[in-house]
């Protein structure tokens, strides 16, 4: 299995226990399954809380500015598993 880096504790996991992040013309986005370039994140709130603190993590990993995602937004994401 693929290993990908959390960016918020940056553990190195396998991909399937990470959850994947795409920018969607600039919006964060998440994602099962695209093709391109994805930013990983655990499912924790210690994780979420970590990469709501470095304003820039997803727009540095995804290679493209992509607009901020507050700590409740981007939990609520994780928890609903629904991509948009």
């Amino acid at each position: 299995m693929p290993l990908r880096t959390c960016l918020g504790c940056r553990r190195v996991s396998e991909k399937n226990g990470l959850v994947r992040f795409v920018s969607r013309e600039g919006v964060l986005a998440l994602d099962s399954y695209a093709p391109g370039r994805g930013a990983y994140l655990c499912p924790s709130e210690k994780c979420v809380q970590a990469v709501c603190s470095k304003k820039e993590a997803f727009s540095r990993a995804l290679k493209t500015k992509t607009a901020f995602v507050g700590f409740d937004e981007l939990l609520r994401l994780i928890k609903s598993g629904n991509a948009p």
